[in-house]
């Protein structure tokens, strides 16, 4: 009874050796500099009656966004309840904060619709999702063209999931602002690259498997 056989087994040489090195780097290279431009995805639709955007980005970046808007259209400002500083600053919500920014651009109160999302401990972009469709369908709007504009590696996960909430079929364009405080080209230059694009990375793929199959 045998328990044991003899297998020639191939294994490469030292040339052979390089050349896998070298494939294993170029791919990682190709990932890394692909990575950032696949996140941030850039999509908007011409001539929109509305944009939405996502009050939790930053001064710089809302400041840019504001750059995206014409005179004509309305503004929907999502966001959930802030984590720090609602007694200080008297208001509860990144919405509410990011209106309060907007409007003090100079931009009239008038186009800027505050929508407010519930507290979640997690999908937060999928439940303001979800606040700015029931906002659309509360003031009858709910069909026009709309862009969704957020923050540099986090557009491709907002852009699907604000589609899988209005409907596949539904005319929704995404903006991605860049952070302009750091070169996100080269995010893996800098540890607020490298913990923003790794993190969503994980986010994008936890939204594959999770909630793009509800």
């Amino acid at each position: 009874m045998q328990f044991f056989r003899k297998k020639n087994v191939w294994i490469p040489t030292w040339k052979g050796c390089v050349l896998i090195i070298l494939a294993g780097a170029g791919v990682m290279t190709l990932f890394v500099k692909t990575l950032y431009p696949f996140l941030a995805q850039n999509r908007p639709l011409p001539n929109v009656p509305i944009v939405v955007i996502e009050g939790w980005i930053n001064d710089a970046a809302l400041e840019l966004a504001t750059g995206k808007i014409s005179a004509d259209q309305t503004i929907i400002v999502t966001g959930t309840p802030l984590d720090y500083g609602q007694k200080i600053l008297d208001l509860k919500t990144y919405a509410e904060v990011a209106a309060a920014r907007l409007i003090e651009s100079g931009i009239s109160p008038e186009r800027v619709l505050c929508v407010s999302a519930p507290e979640t401990v997690q999908d937060r972009s999928y439940t303001t999702a979800i606040a700015a469709r029931e906002k659309l369908e509360e003031i009858r709007r709910f069909g026009e063209p709309v862009n969704l504009i957020t923050s540099g590696q986090h557009a491709r996960r907002s852009y699907q999931l604000y589609r899988n909430v209005f409907g596949k079929e539904y005319p929704v364009g995404v903006i991605s602002i860049e952070p302009p405080e750091f070169d996100m080209q080269h995010w893996y230059r800098h540890s607020f690259g490298v913990k923003g694009v790794l993190t969503e990375t994980v986010s994008w793929i936890y939204t594959q498997i999770f909630l793009l199959t509800k």
